[in-house]
């Protein structure tokens, strides 16, 4: 009996290695265990060493997901703006909130992602994105910002939320009409919620999305060993945030005069409602609405977290910025976008700023939407893509000593701002590039110099900043994170 079993176990082996094996002609990487594969790649740390490895495009494979990935700019260029690639990963939709997993612009593919994105765009840049009159709205915000952390009275804090809050109110207001306080309780059940699962080991907390045998487990195991209740939990949270909101819109709708982007979307629905190929529903709403908020939100505050690391672990960068200000901008009120031209070094710092931190070290996945090819490489339909912005940006072929902080690097020889024209990816490209990059942009320029102008950002007594960085939820953010905030005098 045992003979037999044994001999029977050895077949299947033997039928896993034939039909599981990677196909011919696929890009290079770590040898492959027939369903196991091998160790998630999460973050740029773990990508680094297949790269030196295996050469510029590279493939893992983690359960029963083979992913391709590239490390070459000009390589992730043209494959990003490719229609074949425009692609999501199925295990996306276990993160939507839509009930067809289909709406949205973040995680979802095909022709309702390429109506919900013409919706998007067209109904901000309505709204305002791009425009001037909304650098108001984002003054409102910065001001508060600066207030909120001058009540700390100089004492050593942790990153607040104020400065997810104050970047996600430019984006709510143009959406839904709102704006948070900085100190909002509302806000802060989301935060905590995504600050649990952050906190959870992300390697354990994917592996049912690589190994999907794994979701069939009973719900107490996959609670004790992949912490799938904080998951859930997160998502409810903000399925109920966002499904209050698009509610109160329809009870108060006014088809006459549409306040914000869920009113033209909610007028939208009503004038198609008999038309079944609409592609106009209330899911996808929700969708759009969640990925506008989670966009609004956690990009820029991440990045107004390293503006702040980086004010501290520079101070002389600090004080030729404040110096260049000081002397454009008059004390008694604050930078403008139309100060821009005048302040070159503050551009190069910030521009300095998107590619230092490479907030995604790897860039969010696409998929391969049929069989093609990358550089004479076999991609089956179905093979995740994804490009290492971090091995972009520290590039030495494009970066002259990559690993130093230097706004200079976007300074010509008359001492003007110059632009990077190549090896620079902090907003993707192509088909997904990111569509707020306008507003992004405006953000994060207007605060950090309302910062800089305010506040004297100081490292606590007895306390050795860290070069070293984490990843949260595939967003790179800096160990050290508690700082004083000083007013200038």
């Amino acid at each position: 009996m045992i003979l037999e079993l044994s001999f029977l176990f050895l077949l299947l082996l033997l039928y896993l290695y034939v039909t599981d094996r990677k196909p011919s002609n696929m890009p290079p990487g770590p040898t492959e265990i027939p369903i196991l594969g091998g160790m998630p790649v999460l973050d740029e740390k773990q990508a680094h060493p297949l790269r030196e490895k295996y050469g510029d495009i590279v493939t893992v494979r983690t359960g029963a997901i083979r992913t391709v990935i590239l490390f070459d700019y000009k390589t992730s260029k043209e494959v990003m703006a490719r229609a074949d690639m425009a692609g999501r990963p199925d295990i996306f939709k276990a993160f939507s909130i839509d009930e067809q997993k289909t709406g949205g612009i973040a995680l979802s593919e095909g022709p309702q992602w390429q109506h919900d994105r013409r919706f998007m765009l067209r109904n901000l840049r309505n709204l305002g994105m791009g425009k001037t009159y909304l650098e108001d709205a984002v003054h409102v915000e910065a001001e508060a910002l600066v207030e909120d952390l001058k009540k700390y009275d100089q004492q050593p804090i942790a990153y607040p939320d104020s400065f997810r809050t104050a970047a996600l109110n430019i984006i709510w207001q143009m959406t839904a009409s709102r704006r948070y306080d900085l100190r909002s309780e509302e806000v802060k059940l989301i935060y905590e919620a995504s600050k649990d699962l952050q906190s959870s080991s992300m390697a354990l907390t994917m592996m049912p999305f690589f190994f999907p045998f794994l979701r069939k487990l009973p719900n107490i195991l996959q609670k004790i060993f992949f912490k799938q209740n904080l998951v859930d939990a997160f998502i409810e949270k903000m399925r109920a945030t966002i499904t209050k909101t698009v509610d109160e819109h329809e009870e108060q709708l006014d088809l006459d005069n549409p306040r914000d982007l869920i009113d033209e979307y909610l007028k939208e629905m009503k004038e198609q409602e008999h038309d079944k190929e609409t592609l106009y529903r209330k899911g996808a709403l929700l969708q759009i609405v969640n990925d506008l908020f989670d966009a609004g939100s956690d990009t820029i505050n991440t990045t107004i977290k390293w503006v702040v690391y980086v004010l501290a672990r520079y101070p002389q960068v600090t004080k030729k910025i404040q110096h260049e200000i000081d002397e454009v901008v008059p004390r008694d009120r604050m930078v403008s976008l139309q100060d821009k031209p005048n302040l070159p070094y503050v551009e190069a710092f910030i521009t300095e700023i998107l590619r230092f931190s490479s907030l995604t070290g790897l860039n969010v996945e696409h998929t391969a939407m049929q069989d093609t090819t990358i550089e004479g490489y076999f991609i089956p339909k179905g093979t995740v893509v994804v490009n290492s912005n971090y091995a972009i940006h520290f590039d030495p072929q494009y970066w002259d000593q990559p690993h130093n902080f230097s706004p200079e690097r976007f300074i010509d020889e008359d001492g003007k701002f110059q632009a990077p024209k190549e090896g620079f990816f902090a907003f993707s490209s192509g088909r997904r590039q990111c569509p707020a990059e306008t507003l992004a942009r405006m953000e994060v320029f207007l605060f950090a110099t309302a910062i800089i102008q305010n506040l004297e950002i100081l490292v606590p007594d007895g306390v050795q900043l860290s070069d070293d960085t984490h990843n949260l939820l595939g967003i790179r953010v800096p160990v050290s994170d508690t700082f004083i905030y000083k007013p200038r005098s």
